[in-house]
């Protein structure tokens, strides 16, 4: 896994969104977890291993769902 995890340490979840690509084209899965302090942080699979990004983007709800709108939201669950 890429350095950017170790970003996420004592950050608090305010969200948690999964999308996954109908087309097939990667990444196939995506796991956003979205913090109060109006960032987020994605783990992607383009086959079947999970990898993190470099680090925490500036963003939030919004921001994720809006990400890569060709893949559709298969989960969300939050605090809002």
């Amino acid at each position: 896994m890429k350095s950017g995890a170790r970003e996420i340490l004592g950050k608090t979840i305010k969200a948690i969104i999964e999308k996954e690509s109908d087309d097939g084209l990667p990444p196939r899965s995506q796991v956003f977890l979205v913090f109060t302090d109006g960032t987020y942080f994605e783990l992607y699979s383009s086959h079947s291993i999970i990898c993190g990004t470099n680090g925490v983007d500036k963003g939030g709800v919004e921001e994720v769902r809006a990400y890569m709108p060709e893949h559709r939201i298969v989960f969300e669950a939050g605090t809002y």
